[in-house]
């Protein structure tokens, strides 16, 4: 399975740190670790379908019409140049996102966690197992109500609260989870876009010219305003100047798999 140089630093000797296109830090703390993931269920590797007006409307536990599992984002990238040494002033962590437009977006806040946030949904570490990595994996889930805070971890305390402090009269929770890979490497939201029947997301991976070690899961969660219908969500991250991953809210975990 391919895996990207910077995704398969915390498999190369435990935490060794090798600078391989840039700078590495040292391993953070929390979740971030030597930990292997445990799959959740099978490989997408997308259907191509149609859409109209390039609109996802519905979500029935899979992608809506019209949208891949993997494409390429519909703006370019020009990827800044790091020296390796962290001096870069004018280095932009999130240039993946730079020339993606802002609006229209319902407002919203987020915060970023490094590991997991759910107590069995999600990605999830699996202490002990040691059958490797399972290449590019993503989660996304709706948090619509009070009764939704139990889902959450109770020791992820930033997270925890954030989500506790949501109205959900006014506004709704959009959890996005990616692995595997450096800690430092995370989502990150621009813009959350009202559709017929829900949200679509869309966002980038933050990637720092200094990156840490670890293999971990990472998360954004992002605080909406809440739209006139809620009944279902896409997330569209863009992970490289050529590449984007769409998942849907409806769906368990899902597996990409691009090596055929």
């Amino acid at each position: 399975m391919n895996r990207t140089r910077r995704e398969t630093l915390g498999l190369v000797g435990g935490l060794a740190a090798t600078v391989l296109g840039g700078c590495l830090a040292p391993g953070a703390g929390g979740d971030g670790g030597a930990t292997t993931p445990t799959p959740r269920n099978g490989t997408d590797q997308g259907t191509p379908t149609d859409t109209e007006n390039e609109t996802p409307t519905r979500t029935p536990n899979r992608l809506p019409a019209g949208v891949k599992r993997v494409d390429a984002p519909p703006y370019d990238t020009e990827e800044p140049r790091c020296s390796g040494d962290g001096q870069n002033e004018d280095y932009d962590p999130l240039y993946l996102c730079a020339n993606m437009p802002a609006e229209p977006s319902l407002a919203f806040d987020q915060r970023p966690a490094r590991g997991t946030v759910f107590r069995e949904e999600g990605l999830q570490f699996s202490p002990g197992d040691d059958s490797g990595g399972n290449g590019k994996q993503l989660y996304a889930t709706l948090l619509t109500g009070p009764d939704d805070v139990d889902r959450l971890d109770d020791e992820r305390d930033e997270i925890h609260a954030f989500v506790s402090e949501t109205d959900f009269e006014r506004r709704a929770v959009l959890v996005v989870q990616t692995g595997w890979g450096s800690g430092s490497i995370l989502p990150h939201l621009k813009r959350i876009e009202a559709t017929d029947t829900g949200i679509h997301a869309f966002g980038c991976y933050t990637r720092p010219c200094v990156y840490t070690a670890d293999y971990t899961a990472r998360t954004t969660v992002a605080r909406f305003e809440r739209p006139d219908a809620l009944d279902s969500g896409v997330v569209s991250l863009t992970v490289d100047p050529s590449t984007r991953y769409n998942v849907a809210t409806g769906e368990d975990v899902v597996t990409i798999d691009q090596s055929n």
